[in-house]
């Protein structure tokens, strides 16, 4: 399983990256900063799935189990639709967190927070 379940999300939280910077000081007192890496870093991506049968819920624990934090995947243009967000070209997706799982008598709900990883880490 390299891409994520094709499930539709009914929430979508984006907080974007930023390049990685350092501050540095000089003599003068002014602040310089250097730019470690064209890639920008940090996006974060947080679905919320709602009334997920068994069968839905054990794909996205199972895909967390194969994946976890250390194995980048793709993630299907269905959990896009309809929102309007981009992402940059061959980056690819590391869950930033375990997937949280509250249930109610038959309702499953799962959230999902996923980091964007660059092509390449300079």
């Amino acid at each position: 399983m390299t891409t994520f379940p094709s499930l539709s999300p009914q929430t979508r939280t984006y907080i974007p990256g930023a390049n990685p910077v350092t501050p540095i000081g000089v003599l003068t007192g002014d602040e310089f900063a250097v730019r470690h890496t064209n890639a920008s870093v940090g996006h974060v991506l947080r679905l919320g799935f709602r009334g997920l049968t068994p069968a839905q819920h054990a794909s996205i624990i199972g895909h967390y189990n194969i994946h976890g934090r250390f194995q980048p995947f793709d993630i299907p243009a269905l959990l896009l639709t309809n929102s309007n967000l981009t992402f940059p070209a061959n980056y690819q997706w590391i869950y930033a967190s375990s997937p949280q799982t509250i249930y109610t008598p038959g309702v499953v709900d799962v959230t999902v927070e996923l980091q964007l990883l660059p092509p390449y880490t300079i």
